[in-house]
């Protein structure tokens, strides 16, 4: 909880209060309340999220879901049919009576398998809602969970240095340095990746919330909420949220879909071309074929988490491999820092 509650503090120390001045001076009486300043407001956003995920979010969701189901259980298939004709007059396109009965029987039987899934849909969700709320109960934990995680937010230089001063005692002196560099590496690649696609999955999904308030798309709070979850997985997110919001979309207006289509695709171009590169950057030092492999074996390994966390993982190890033979490089041919291999180059 520390841990990530970090990435929100330091976030509020660097960027906000040094940007506006507030308290930016090397007094360490004033640093610490700084410090303390930007925890308790971190603290502040944590728990109005939870109470209005609780609140409002949940609620809505479970709303949104069993209207789907209502719709889904009633729907009129012949509906498909009678849109897929006026498509077809409309656009002047021909096609053969076996294609066309394909094409027919493809879209119902992607619909009605749908259907058969959402029936089961309310008691996942409501077991899940069920298994948080127990976890909730355990109101002690969590507040002793979050007194911990503010004290080792407040005094986490010290916490560091701690660790420091054991990794020295534990390993060898010849290689302690190497230990705490690799750890050093480690950190900031996940820190790097997770802050930056948790700031770019929240702007895309508020993006299309208010798109979608313009286009006015069904369901838009649990559209919104699907795309914003699953573009946290690089590259095959996108595809993966598009797939339950168009159908969700179609269920309701097949021709508003289109849009659908039209909207996320050009929404993910800008987020692949300006918002992404412009947040991330290199940050993780990956290049796009060694992201999607991270993901393809990642996710080969453990499905969905395996897709999300296979991506820092990868780069963590690329990162160890890339510092090994900088150092090497270095110790071979007794050559300085800066001197040595490029550092700032893409990998």
């Amino acid at each position: 909880m520390a841990y990530l509650l970090n990435i929100g503090t330091r976030f509020l120390e660097k960027k906000v209060c040094i940007k506006f001045n507030y308290f930016n001076t090397n007094n360490p009486t004033i640093k610490k309340r700084e410090r303390i300043l930007s925890i308790t407001i971190a603290f502040v956003i944590l728990i109005g999220i939870i109470i209005g995920f609780i609140s409002y979010i949940i609620p809505e969701i479970m709303s949104s879901v069993q209207n789907i189901i209502n719709i889904a259980i009633g729907f009129d298939y012949t509906g498909i049919k009678k849109w897929v004709d006026n498509f077809l007059i409309q656009n002047n396109i021909t096609l053969g009576s076996e294609t066309y009965n394909s094409l027919i029987a493809s879209i119902n039987k992607i619909v009605e398998s749908f259907t058969d899934w959402l029936k089961y849909l309310p008691d996942m969700i409501w077991s899940l809602v069920s298994h948080t709320i127990s976890f909730a109960s355990s109101l002690v934990n969590i507040v002793m969970g979050l007194i911990i995680a503010f004290y080792l937010l407040v005094d986490k230089e010290k916490v560091v240095d701690f660790g420091k001063v054991v990794i020295k005692c534990i390993v060898p002196k010849k290689f302690a340095p190497v230990v705490i560099n690799n750890i050093k590496i480690v950190n900031e690649t996940f820190n790097s990746f997770f802050a930056g696609k948790t700031l770019d999955s929240f702007i895309i999904g508020l993006i299309f919330f208010f798109g979608g308030m313009i286009l006015n798309i069904p369901y838009l709070l649990l559209s919104s909420i699907i795309i914003a979850i699953t573009n946290m997985i690089p590259y095959f997110g996108p595809f993966i949220g598009a797939i339950p919001v168009i159908i969700l979309t179609m269920l309701v207006s097949p021709i508003k879909s289109i849009w659908v289509i039209i909207f996320i695709f050009v929404l993910q171009q800008f987020d692949g071309m300006i918002l992404g590169p412009k947040i991330l950057g290199n940050s993780i030092g990956l290049k796009p074929i060694g992201v999607i492999f991270a993901i393809i074996v990642g996710g080969a390994i453990a499905g969905p988490l395996g897709m999300f966390f296979g991506v820092p993982i990868f780069a963590c190890l690329f990162n160890l491999l890339f510092s090994f033979i900088h150092n090497s490089y270095n110790k071979k041919y007794n050559v300085k820092e800066d001197t040595s291999i490029d550092k700032s180059k893409e990998r």
